[in-house]
């Protein structure tokens, strides 16, 4: 029997953003398959401040009444709670690094962060490139496994053809699509997302087949507002803001590509990318950056496609000229980044007792 294992989280529905999906989707994929227990935080960042006394003082309560032998906590921001847990329980204490989480550029955050991380039993990061941000901060390697995010089939799939989900399109766009190639962006607009540079650099050059959807707010709206104006893309691309999960769907299942064309920029990095599996759970092929955490999200030429940085010609090329077939790319991410495969992962790294974590993750 499995051991069992309590959760924490300071990011959890209803709360709306890619943690508190990630958190809850593995949450409740442990729950199905064994005793899992749980203190989560479904409000915004300013209950932190009571949160975290809250669930030091909870888990410990709840450790010693259930006799947990292992907690996780779903990101690293945490990480002091889980120093001081380790150092009073019996338990073993792990964490899984999302990126942020390790990069936030504060030097008291720094200081203190980093080095409680280190000092847990286990850390899984979602990506290589979180991984390298951890071990660049000093810690040994041997400690970090990467383990990505998991994904739900079906669950962003809408039934039916595309072409009745790109009619709900047009209604949500508020103009026609006909004979257009739709392309796709979904997330917040801050500059590592690079959908200014897209909106700049690639979209002038584009066919006027293809028309833009830019799903998101952030402090770049502005900005990418006025290069549409400036190259007079005003019919060409379409900025529809924050819209319900329900509308995201209808985005991605009426869509043609995903666009990721995400820039560097410093003290800030793409974890991962979830919304690739969830353009890829659709049929949606991706073109992205080869940066950061795209590599972990997208397999190239399964999947989708990686080019270069800032490369205008690379992100024309291959949104011209698209090869990947709908059904390849379902059942690629399916099969790779399913939550029952990702909780098979967790579980095999988590309570082992090898202690060649890394390449127990690997097999």
């Amino acid at each position: 029997m499995l051991p069992k294992i309590l959760f924490i989280t300071r990011n959890y529905p209803p709360m709306i953003g890619g943690l508190e999906t990630y958190s809850y989707n593995l949450i409740q994929t442990f729950e199905k398959q064994q005793e899992t227990y749980k203190i989560i935080l479904g409000k915004c960042k300013a209950h932190l401040l009571w949160f975290i006394p809250f669930s030091f003082f909870k888990a410990l309560s709840m450790v010693i009444k259930h006799r947990i032998m292992h907690i996780h906590f779903c990101d690293g921001m945490l990480a002091p709670i889980g120093f001081l847990l380790k150092l009073l329980t019996r338990a073993s204490v792990s964490s899984t690094i999302v990126g942020l989480d390790i990069t936030y550029p504060n030097f008291l955050y720094q200081c203190i962060i980093p080095r409680c991380i280190s000092r847990l039993d286990k850390i899984i990061c979602i990506s290589r490139a979180t991984q390298s941000q951890c071990i660049a901060r000093g810690t040994s390697p041997h400690k970090y496994v990467v383990i990505p995010i998991g994904i739900t089939p079906g669950d962003v799939c809408i039934s039916g053809t595309r072409d009745a989900a790109r009619n709900h399109l047009e209604q949500l766009v508020g103009t026609t699509l006909a004979g257009k190639k739709i392309l796709v962006t979904v997330g917040r607009l801050i500059k590592r997302k690079g959908v200014a540079w897209f909106v700049d650099q690639v979209m002038p050059r584009l066919d006027r087949k293809f028309h833009y959807l830019i799903v998101g707010d952030g402090p770049e709206r502005s900005n990418i507002a006025e290069l549409i104006l400036e190259h007079g893309l005003q019919n060409r691309i379409s900025m529809l803001g924050r819209i319900s999960e329900q509308e995201k769907k209808i985005v991605l299942n009426g869509s043609d590509i995903f666009i990721m064309p995400n820039i560097t920029a410093p003290g800030d990095i793409e974890g991962f990318g979830i919304v690739a599996l969830e353009a890829g759970d659709c049929g949606l092929p991706v073109v992205a950056s080869n940066i950061e955490g795209m590599r972990d999200s997208i397999i190239h030429e399964k999947t989708g496609y990686l080019v270069e940085e800032k490369n205008v010609e690379a992100f024309m090329g291959r949104i011209q000229i698209m090869k990947l077939t709908s059904p390849v790319i379902q059942d690629t991410v399916h099969n790779t980044f399913g939550w029952p495969q990702i909780y098979t992962r967790y579980r095999d790294v988590l309570f082992s007792t090898n202690c060649d974590c890394m390449e127990e993750a690997k097999s």
